[in-house]
């Protein structure tokens, strides 16, 4: 449609592992779409489990690289369950590559949603700030049923980010991005992840979720590009 910039992000793959593991998830054999200027490979990574159990991202690599990042987590027992979200990016080369993704204590299941994103720069131009501590929005201690906050975006600007909801199914709205999948995580947990491209440059840009339920453990992530 004339008037209408492309897409400066696109999904080209996504991973569940539904595996109880200690310290790591590894998803081989993931696309990452064609190769071309300034491309970079931005990861969405969710983990959930249903006990008291501390998940939170400490690292990634994407096609053999160390990716820049950061994640959000909680973990507790009324309510009870650990969740974390992590936004990593890279610039490997080639059209595939692994993706892992590792973090402290158990998870029952990661999901990972891959992107190719044309951006100058792989490291993050800004985090979300929410109820929780600078680098993204966690539950602790109030356990609200939805959460915002906020998050500055360079011009033409990129965003990624998503939640991850420990012991529940209920749906997930996020609000400020262009498009969204959303999804049962294992047999009890409920992710989401939400893009948005083409950006004005704005200070103080607001995010979030909304659900119809309250007390449940989570960690919502999101990272700005340019």
């Amino acid at each position: 449609m004339a008037g209408i910039s492309p897409p400066k992000i696109e999904l080209v793959s996504q991973a569940v592992d539904t595996t109880d593991r200690s310290g790591s998830y590894t998803f081989a054999g993931l696309g990452f779409g064609q190769e071309f200027t300034n491309r970079a490979i931005i990861v969405a990574a969710m983990l959930a489990n249903s006990a008291n159990s501390v998940v939170n991202q400490s690292g990634a690599t994407i096609g053999g690289m160390a990716a820049s990042g950061n994640d959000s987590g909680d973990a507790g027992t009324s309510p009870t369950g650990g969740a974390s979200c992590g936004v990593w990016a890279a610039r490997p080369s080639g059209t595939s590559g692994s993706v892992s993704v590792s973090f402290g204590a158990t998870s029952q299941a990661c999901a990972i949603f891959v992107f190719a994103a044309e951006i100058a720069s792989a490291t993050r131009f800004a985090e979300s700030v929410g109820s929780g501590a600078a680098g993204g929005m966690t539950s602790d201690p109030n356990f609200p049923a939805s959460d915002n906050g906020t998050i500055n975006i360079p011009h033409d600007g990129v965003l990624i980010g998503g939640v991850a909801r420990a012991n529940t199914t209920v749906p997930i709205t996020l609000t400020g991005f262009h498009s969204q999948r959303e999804m049962a995580l294992d047999t009890g947990h409920r992710i989401a992840v939400g893009w948005r491209w083409n950006m004005l440059a704005q200070t103080a840009y607001p995010i979030g979720y909304t659900t119809s339920a309250a007390g449940v453990i989570y960690g919502m992530e999101a990272h700005s590009f340019a």
